[in-house]
Parts: structure tokens; C-alpha cells; sequence
């Protein structure tokens, strides 16, 4: 342990008094770590923050839609009273709700403001959001179809403005009135897998006022499972149920967040393995550089392993005196390619990412720190070996007439 420390004071010492060679030397190893650093950071923070947009929204269910390519879209419409029949048909839905997303005009300091009315049923439903204030539907609500609500954040500032509790106060949406019960924590959903109404203040109502807005056919269907682990199961059974009452003709696909989940972390993480194996081809040539300048050192200081031969340092000593200094010449590397590829991943994230998702999730620092000091020291014990080794063949005698 003794030796290793003493080696490393004298590569530190070769270091300090030649700054230009070992910047030059490492410049391609500060490169590879620093782009690898980069679109992993750029990577892992990407896919958390597209994850993020679709927290709020319950693993255990599942979307039901008519196909858009089929060959009688009006025979696969959905009913709303279909959503009671697909209940009854499949027994191990926890719950089965029908979906409707449609804009309505409402009228704010004498101002016309578009708003999306999205639909929900009693309790903790698909989305999970957490409510600032209020409370969630009950079954009361939906069974006495009463005329109640609950703001998205956004939708409580625009409406009702910031001051005082909004709960209990009303919003009048195509000329009904509708009293808030809840106003949700801001929004996590939108950004980059937003559908077009990104922006448009939402009000919750509940489902069963789907008829007295005049709509007869939904969007689809929301299929609540007992857990995660059935969500394909159920949703394959409401789609059976579905073309019981639709005809075989009928065709309908389901979309469940789980698999979105996986799908998403599946693309990000071949788009970011890909990217990085070509951004790591960089440190091969740093790993190729620094094994010149190690040979050049070999070289240059062949009289020195001569004399310490001749004093009686073994082969051990002398691999592990030019294996210590080439190791430390890529960790030094490495930690600077770290610090450039941090930055560089901090501003595209806040630059390029920020645009497209409104919250971003930092990347993980243990596991890119990890990265870096695991590919500088990789590089250093693949390309610091041979000249280590070779430094330690030399015959002492010839090594003494060297000049």
C-alpha cells in the first residue's frame, strides 16, 4: 500500500510539471467520458421526466378505444349505457368507466374562456393527482347526478382566482351551474405526450352527468383492475364484452400505463445506448492516445528503470509504478470529462428538455459518477498495461546505456 501511494505522488508530481502534455494526453479520454456523461445524464433525466407526465395516473388501469382503422368505425362507437353492460360482463374489473374529453365555453370577468370537461367516477380513479383542497367524488355524487366539480390548479386560477378556499364556490359551464368540491395539486400531466388541449384549463365533472350534457356516445372506456398484475386481462375481456355488443366486426385496442411505462423506458434506453456506444468509440482513441504518451514515457525514462533495477526494484515494482501513473492520468481525465459532461447535460436539460415537458427530473448523480470513474479507470487498466509491462522487460544493463 506503501508503494502505491508513493507512486501515485510521483505520477502526480510528472502531472503537475507537464500540464500541457497531460491535458493533450487525456484530451480524447475527457471527451469520450464527457459525451458519454452527457447523453447518459440527457437519457436518464429524459425518461423520468416523460415517466413523470404519466405518475398521476394508476398502473392498475386501462383505455379501450374503437380502432381507427377498421372497416365500420360507426358500428364500434361506444355507447354510454355500454359501460354498465362491459361492467356486468366482466366480473373481475374492479370498475368500468366511460370516457369523455370535450371542450365548453364558460365566461369569466366577462370574458369567453374555452375549457376541457374531462369525466371521472367516485374516489381514486385512474388518475391519481393529489387534491390541494376539497374532496373526490362520492357515490352520492354520481347517483343523485349532481352538478359538481373539481378544478385542475390551472383551472382554479383562471376561473376563480388565487384568493380565499375555491370549494363549495361555482363555475358555470354552457350555462349550468357546477359547485367545486376539489381543486387538484398542479398539474403533472401534459408536455410531451399532451393530446392537442395542452394548456386548456380542466374541470372534472362526474360521468354520470354524460346525458344531461347530451352525449350518447363516449370517447371509451376506463377499465380499473384489481392490480397492476390484471390490467391485460380485463381489458381483453371488455373488449370482449364489447364485441358481444357491437358484432364481431367491431374492433377496439387498449392502451394500459404500465406498458406505456415499459415502452418508453424500452425506446430511451435503446435511443441512449446507441447514442453513447458511438460517443464511447471517442474513448477508445483517448485510451489509444494515452497509451503513446505512456510508450513515450517508457521510453524517455529508460535510464530511470535501469538505475531502479539496479538498486533492486522488481518487474512488480516497475508495472506497478507505469500502471499507477497511467490509471491516474485517466482518472484525472475522467473526472474532468465528468465535470464538462455534467454541465453539458444541465443545459440541454434546462434548455431543450424544460420545453418539452414542464417537469423535469434531475438525473441520478450516484450512477453517473459511477459511470465516469468506472470508464476512466477501465481505459487506464486496458491501455496502461502494455507499457506498464514493457517498462518492466527492460534489461537493466541496457536500460544504464540508454541516453
Amino acid at each position: 500500500m506503501n508503494k502505491v501511494a508513493e507512486f501515485a505522488g510521483q505520477a502526480l508530481d510528472v502531472l503537475w510539471h507537464n500540464p500541457l502534455r497531460s491535458l493533450l494526453t487525456t484530451l480524447g479520454l475527457i471527451i469520450g467520458v464527457g459525451s458519454v456523461i452527457a447523453i447518459l445524464a440527457v437519457g436518464d433525466s429524459t425518461t423520468k421526466s416523460v415517466l413523470n407526465i404519466l405518475s398521476p395516473y394508476s398502473l392498475a388501469s386501462a383505455f379501450v378505444f374503437p380502432k381507427q382503422q377498421q372497416p365500420d368505425p360507426l358500428l364500434a362507437q361506444i355507447r354510454y349505457d355500454d359501460a354498465d353492460r362491459v361492467r356486468r360482463a366482466v366480473p373481475d374489473a374492479k370498475d368500468v368507466l366511460p370516457i369523455m374529453s370535450l371542450p365548453m365555453e364558460t365566461r369569466v370577468n366577462h370574458q369567453d374562456k374555452t375549457v376541457r370537461v374531462i369525466t371521472a367516477g367516485a374516489g381514486q380513479g385512474t388518475d391519481t393527482t393529489p387534491l390541494a383542497e376539497g374532496r373526490l367524488f362520492n357515490a352520492q355524487d354520481l347517483s343523485a347526478h349532481r352538478r359538481v366539480a373539481i378544478l385542475s390548479a390551472q383551472a382554479r386560477h383562471e376561473l376563480l382566482g388565487d384568493d380565499g378556499s375555491a370549494v363549495g364556490r361555482f363555475v358555470r359551464l354552457n350555462g349550468s351551474d357546477f359547485e367545486v368540491v376539489g381543486v387538484q395539486a398542479p398539474p403533472i400531466n401534459g408536455g410531451l405526450l399532451g393530446s392537442g388541449t395542452t394548456g386548456l384549463i380542466t374541470v372534472t365533472v362526474p360521468y354520470t352527468l354524460i346525458p344531461q350534457l347530451g352525449y350518447t356516445y363516449v370517447y371509451g372506456l376506463t377499465i380499473v383492475a384489481q392490480d397492476s398484475n390484471s390490467v391485460v386481462q380485463v381489458a381483453n375481456e371488455a373488449i370482449a364484452a364489447l364485441k358481444k355488443i357491437h358484432g364481431a366486426r367491431a374492433q377496439y385496442e387498449e392502451r394500459d400505463i404500465k406498458q406505456l411505462n415499459e415502452g418508453i423506458e424500452r425506446v430511451f434506453g435503446i435511443l441512449t445506448g446507441v447514442v453513447g456506444v458511438v460517443a464511447g468509440i471517442s474513448l477508445i482513441v483517448g485510451g489509444v492516445g494515452i497509451m503513446n504518451i505512456m510508450l513515450v514515457s517508457v521510453t524517455e525514462r529508460t535510464r530511470e528503470i535501469g538505475i531502479r533495477k539496479a538498486i533492486g526494484a522488481t518487474r512488480g515494482d516497475i508495472v506497478l509504478q507505469f500502471f499507477v501513473e497511467a490509471l491516474l492520468l485517466c482518472l484525472v481525465g475522467g473526472i474532468l470529462g465528468l465535470i464538462i459532461g455534467v454541465g453539458l447535460a444541465e443545459i440541454v436539460i434546462h434548455l431543450w428538455i424544460k420545453q418539452l415537458t414542464p417537469n423535469v427530473v434531475s438525473f441520478g448523480w450516484g450512477q453517473i459518477i459511477a459511470v465516469a470513474l468506472i470508464f476512466s479507470a477501465g481505459v487506464g487498466v486496458l491501455f496502461g498495461t502494455y507499457p506498464a509491462v514493457r517498462a518492466s522487460y527492460l534489461n537493466p544493463i541496457e536500460a544504464l546505456r540508454y541516453e
